[in-house]
């Protein structure tokens, strides 16, 4: 059941905490679009908003077609280096990764890492959120090494610009010990994990199924030590989180 365990986690447990970076981008680029809207930023927007319901809805490839035009009149009417480019290269990465298309966006996760340091910055944390898109794409195509030294870029940017205690380092803390589980580099991957858990736990809500992700992995980690009992103690642990965040609050408790 472990052994189990620990394959479901190698196999899906990497893209589990790419939403919380992508919707920090997402919300930091928001702040930069904000005000008057330049001339073919009401058409841009309208399609990427329209991308946006698509892909909450599950429709993937509605939320494609969209996603593909606003970053047309993204590239047409904003321009290149536009943050409106680099958020729709994001999403159409995001897109494409879900369908399984992973070579076709090793391309786009490239770019949004280019205009991201070059309108922002080398060193600002919107590129250290690209990079962690890229890094995903990485990881996809089994090139863990590669992955892995772009979360090591992006923490380095996160701690820099967040220090220790920040949800953005947890994450990628997370993410480089899952680069190096993949690659078994356990015990290095037991620390990362352990610090991101620490981070998590002292920050975010006890339910938070982020903890409980970082809890699988760490597992995982654990169980390919042959550290059977102490991979099942936060199996269990991640388990209870769930099952928690499933239940409802008593009124009054």
């Amino acid at each position: 059941m472990i052994l189990q365990h620990a394959e479901a986690v190698r196999a899906k447990n990497i893209f589990c905490l790419s939403r919380i970076a992508y919707h920090a981008l997402a919300a930091a680029l928001a702040l930069l679009l904000a005000g008057p809207c330049a001339a073919g930023e009401t058409e841009w927007k309208a399609l990427y908003d329209q991308a946006s319901a698509h892909l909450q809805h599950g429709s993937l490839e509605q939320a494609e077609l969209f996603a593909r035009e606003a970053l047309r009149e993204a590239e047409r009417t904003l321009g290149e280096s536009s943050p409106a480019t680099e958020l729709s290269l994001l999403r159409m990465v995001h897109i494409l990764r879900l369908r399984g298309r992973i070579e076709e966006a090793v391309p786009l996760a490239e770019r949004a890492v280019k205009i991201s340091a070059k309108v922002h910055g080398a060193g600002d944390p919107k590129t250290g959120i690209a990079l962690q898109s890229q890094a995903e794409i990485q990881f996809a195509r089994k090139r863990y090494a590669e992955a892995e030294a772009l979360h090591r870029s992006a923490l380095a940017i996160f701690q820099k610009a967040y220090g220790e205690n920040n949800i953005m380092t947890a994450v990628s803390l997370h993410n480089i010990g899952a680069m190096l589980y993949a690659q078994d580099k356990n015990k290095e991957a037991e620390k990362y994990l352990r610090l991101a858990l620490a981070v998590k736990v002292k920050l975010l809500n006890p339910v938070s199924l982020s903890i409980a992700h970082t809890l699988d992995q760490l597992s995982a980690v654990l169980n390919a030590q042959g550290r059977q009992i102490e991979a099942e103690r936060y199996r269990k642990r991640a388990a209870g989180i769930r099952l928690r965040a499933q239940t409802p609050a008593k009124a009054g408790a």
